[in-house]
């Protein structure tokens, strides 16, 4: 939402004296018509880069992908390997996701375990 790097790794840090135990990473994507239509969209390194540190920061917590993934594009499998353990499959509250047997043979190419 606009939010700087040092914002995002505050909050991890904030989030993990909280004792958080499962983590989403939502990412904004945004949607013409609404109020942060015309905030600039993160790039995927940026995605990766923010998700690593969450795990660095919470190496014991489940870090989630949740809303926003498709901002990665063909680089949605990259999060597992820069720290995210699970993630929300389908459609969500206002974009449509990947389908369910796609995010399940992404997982199984990878050799994870569903």
């Amino acid at each position: 939402m606009g939010e700087s790097m040092d914002q995002r790794i505050k909050m991890a840090f904030e989030i993990r004296e909280l004792g958080i135990k499962s983590v989403p990473i939502n990412v904004l994507n945004p949607i013409k018509g609404t109020p942060l239509e015309n905030v600039k969209s993160l790039s995927p390194n940026e995605i990766l880069r923010t998700i690593a540190l969450f795990r660095l920061i919470m190496p014991y917590a489940h870090i989630r992908y949740a809303g926003g993934r498709m901002c990665l594009g063909e680089h949605q499998s990259k999060g597992f390997k820069a720290g995210v353990s699970a993630m929300l499959v389908g459609n969500y509250l206002t974009t449509v996701g990947n389908k369910i047997s796609d995010d399940l043979e992404m997982i199984q190419s990878m050799g994870l375990e569903v």
